[in-house]
């Protein structure tokens, strides 16, 4: 009797020792995996790790470098259907891009991490490559009218840049994007307006029906695809007191919206004379709107909503392409 006792008692103190034992050890691996105070960081091997390719592809999204490259094709394939060169403008397009977008990840907003979380935590750990391309793009839009020897396009860069920057900072009173509706109508004007405004300006292009009819088809287009994004954004700006056009109409009022966008760019194609363009945007628009109808991935928006931009190139290309076969 006396020895089960001895027993007992033994294993009675042998099971406390074990357990501090073990969460000493668990201890010692969570403090040398977090540190306090650690800010994350960017580590190609995390993103390239095999069956990881989206992971791998955030960094495009976090850093706007997809989005960027969609807008300044988005202006080259709009000028080429208004039959004006852009050349001199899409390192400007390319470069403010970059600016205006990444200053706005750069600045912490409560409604991003319910929006886009993904997109957030990337960007987390490329805070530091987001200030980069900020600079960089800052001196082209400096240096580039410089070199070419342009003081009125100087001076445009110079009054879009803090018009654009408004959006995300109080430059010019609240931020635009506090505004009612001006979240959603604000980037597919000042898009519409870099594209076609230094044109008209500057190089003497008239501002008649196929221009206005080409920034009827455009800004619809642009519309779309804010539309769409601010469609994902929903619940985020309702917590944080932010009236988008989606937000105020309701998702069926935005669907409804959506189609008549659609119907616009096409019938603005279709006067033109671009019916193959117009036959585009509907056959590529549309099932967008359908899969829109209730909440997708992060990815969709990434990847497909900002697609759209590609829009007016894919089918320039697709043209072409046509024409030399045809030959």
């Amino acid at each position: 009797m006396r020895e089960a006792l001895v027993a007992s008692s033994k294993v009675g103190v042998l099971f406390p020792s074990s357990k501090i034992v073990v969460s000493r050890e668990s201890r010692e691996k969570t403090s040398s995996l977090e540190t306090p105070n650690s800010r994350p960081k960017w580590n190609l091997a995390h993103f390239c790790r095999p069956n990881r390719l989206r992971t791998a592809l955030q960094p495009i999204h976090a850093l706007h470098l997809y989005g960027a490259a969609g807008i300044a094709v988005f202006g080259w394939s709009v000028a080429r259907w208004a039959g004006f060169s852009s050349w001199k403008l899409l390192p400007l397009w390319l470069a403010g891009a970059l600016v205006v977008y990444n200053l706005d990840r750069l600045k912490k907003d409560p409604a991003d991490a319910l929006n886009t979380p993904e997109r957030v935590r990337s960007h987390a750990m490329l805070r530091a490559w987001s200030w980069r391309l900020a600079g960089i793009g800052a001196v082209i839009l400096l240096v580039w009218p410089i070199w070419l020897g342009n003081i009125g396009l100087l001076l445009l860069t110079a009054l879009a840049l803090p018009i654009s920057l408004s959006y995300s900072f109080p430059l010019l009173g609240p931020r635009l994007k506090d505004v009612p509706v001006v979240k959603t109508l604000f980037a597919p004007v000042v898009v519409i307006m870099a594209v076609l405004a230094p044109p008209v300006l500057l190089d003497g292009v008239t501002l008649g029906p196929p221009l206005l009819l080409a920034a009827g088809w455009g800004w619809a287009l642009l519309m779309f695809n804010m539309l769409l994004c601010d469609l994902r954004d929903m619940d985020g700006d309702r917590a944080a007191g932010t009236r988008s056009l989606p937000v105020l109409l309701g998702a069926t009022g935005t669907q409804r919206l959506l189609w008549l966008l659609i119907a616009a760019g096409a019938l603005c194609a279709m006067i033109h004379g671009w019916p193959i363009l117009a036959a585009s945007t509907v056959a590529l628009l549309a099932p967008l709107a359908i899969a829109a109808r209730r909440r997708r991935a992060e990815a969709f928006y990434e990847w497909l909503a900002e697609g759209t931009l590609f829009l007016p190139a894919l089918v320039q290309l697709g043209k072409h392409l046509a024409h030399h076969l045809a030959a």
